[in-house]
């Protein structure tokens, strides 16, 4: 009786050692079934919904950089259509380019597409108040360009008025001085043969010329003021053209148009406007001879050309 019931306490005692391990690999059993669950679940299920989110996350990415992509070159576009107008709006687009800048930023870090959004939205508003103000440049700046022109038109106009009156001023100036001149007529020179008595009378021969006579008619002319006028004659003889004078130097000379010239004969005449008949005479020296012929014979007032004559003696 006592040998069976040591048998049996033993038997129970080793039976109590061993279940513990068992419970254990039955735990460890369990969890592995439950990770490879798991992991079967992931690989099927929770992959390809981590994908979709991922690939939402880009398509709005895209979205946006797309828009504020738009808007910069819409931007760049009103600027270099406005062009040196914009640079009048120099602080908005500052503003508007460091907007685009920190939006930039934000959907490079793929911060909340929300707030993005926001920050885009409030960017376009800008964008917008910077076209409406460049437009509003652009009128006033078009309505002081027209009236620009305008002015500039009236003020052209008022040139082309006093430009026609200064020029009307100096035809009628031209016109009142070329009338105020004296008009030479029957402008006439010759030889003279002079007898012992003092009369005399006109000759071709030249052996027998004692004096060369000129004879013309200052025209009448009221615009001339009234004085005395100084008339010369400048005869030239044959060939040489050399131009007869009593002396030389500046005593029988005069001044005309810068120029001095010699003269061969000087009257003076107390001009009053009318008409006057004048005669210039050139006696030649008693042991002088003329010489064979064509003489030219040019009057003069200290202002102004009168004629010319010519004579022939043979």
């Amino acid at each position: 009786m006592e040998t069976t019931s040591s048998m049996n306490y033993a038997g129970q005692s080793q039976s109590n050692q061993e279940n513990p391990l068992k419970k254990w690999v039955i735990i460890l059993g369990a969890l592995a079934g439950i990770f490879l669950c798991t992991t079967i679940y992931f690989a099927r299920f929770a992959k390809p919904t981590i994908n979709k989110v991922y690939t939402q996350v880009e398509a709005k990415n895209v979205e946006l950089q797309s828009e504020l992509n738009e808007l910069l070159a819409e931007h760049e576009r009103i600027k270099e259509q406005y062009g040196e107008l914009s640079e009048q709006l120099s602080e908005k687009d500052s503003i508007i380019m460091a907007g685009a800048a920190e939006i930039e930023k934000l959907i490079n870090s793929q911060a909340d597409y929300n707030r993005i959004k926001k920050q885009l939205a409030r960017l376009q508003n800008i964008s917008q108040e910077y076209v409406q103000e460049m437009d509003k440049l652009y009128q006033e700046n078009k309505a002081l360009k027209e009236e620009n022109q305008q002015v500039l038109a009236t003020l052209e106009q008022e040139r082309e008025v006093t430009r026609n009156i200064q020029q009307a001023n100096e035809d009628l100036s031209q016109k009142i001085s070329n009338a105020a001149t004296f008009k030479a007529y029957n402008i006439k020179s010759s030889g003279y043969l002079v007898r012992n008595k003092g009369t005399e009378e006109p000759t071709e021969k030249a052996n027998k010329v004692k004096r060369i006579k000129t004879t013309l008619m200052l025209g009448e002319n009221s615009l001339i003021e009234p004085g005395p006028v100084n008339v010369y004659a400048r005869i030239a003889i044959p060939e040489t053209g050399k131009v007869l004078t009593m002396g030389s130097g500046d005593t029988y000379s005069f001044v005309h148009n810068g120029q001095r010239l010699q003269y061969s004969c000087k009257t003076v005449v107390n001009y009053k406007g009318n008409a006057e008949n004048i005669t210039m005479n050139w006696d030649l020296m008693s042991d002088d001879k003329a010489i064979k012929g064509q003489y030219s014979v040019q009057l003069y007032t200290d202002d102004q050309f009168l004629g010319e004559a010519f004579f022939t003696l043979k």
